[in-house]
C-alpha cells in the first residue's frame, strides 16, 4: 500500500499526535491549549472519533461551538485531550449539565438519560471503555497503514 502525498501528510500528522499523547502533555502544552467545555465524545458521520463542545481561545476558531479533528487520546480526570491537530484543556463535560437538567425537570427523581444533547449526524459515545477501545483501534490502524506505506515505498520505519 502506497499512500498519496496528501494521505502521507495526514498519517504523519496523526503519528506525531499519537507520540505526543503517549508522552503526555507538558505544562506548556496545556498552558497554550484552548479550553473545551460542555464536551462530549462522538463518532462523526464519517466514522471518526472526535469531541464536540464549546471552545475558548482556539487559535483558528476563537470562541465557538466546534467538533474537533480526530481524537487520539484523553484523560478527563487530568483535564486534557489530544486530537490530531492539538491539545485541549477539558472543562466540564456535557454529562453534568444533562444530569442537572434532568433532575430539575423531574423533581427529586433522577431519570438517567432523560435529557441528552447530541450533535446532528453524530453518535455520542457514552461508554468510557468503548471510547478507549475505539481510540486504541484507531492508533493501531494508523501504525499499520504507516508500516505498509513505508514498506511499499522502501522507507525504513
Amino acid at each position: 500500500m502506497k499512500l498519496s502525498p496528501n494521505d502521507r501528510a495526514w498519517f504523519d500528522k496523526a503519528l506525531h499526535a499519537i507520540a505526543a499523547a503517549e508522552a503526555g502533555p507538558s505544562e506548556a502544552d496545556l498552558a497554550d491549549a484552548p479550553v473545551l467545555s460542555d464536551w462530549k465524545a462522538a463518532i462523526s458521520p464519517g466514522g471518526h472519533v472526535m469531541l464536540w463542545g464549546e471552545v475558548v481561545d482556539h487559535p483558528l476558531l476563537g470562541n465557538a461551538s466546534i467538533h474537533t479533528s480526530q481524537l487520539i487520546a484523553m484523560d478527563p480526570e487530568a483535564g486534557w485531550a489530544r486530537t490530531a491537530s492539538r491539545w485541549y484543556r477539558l472543562g466540564g463535560s456535557i454529562d453534568a449539565l444533562e444530569a442537572e437538567l434532568a433532575e430539575s425537570m423531574n423533581g427529586k427523581a433522577k431519570l438517567a438519560g432523560s435529557v441528552q444533547f447530541t450533535l446532528p449526524g453524530f453518535a455520542n459515545i457514552n461508554d468510557p471503555e468503548l471510547l478507549q477501545r475505539l481510540l486504541t483501534t484507531y492508533i493501531a490502524r494508523v501504525r499499520g497503514i504507516d508500516a505498509a506505506d513505508r514498506s511499499a515505498s522502501g522507507r525504513e520505519g
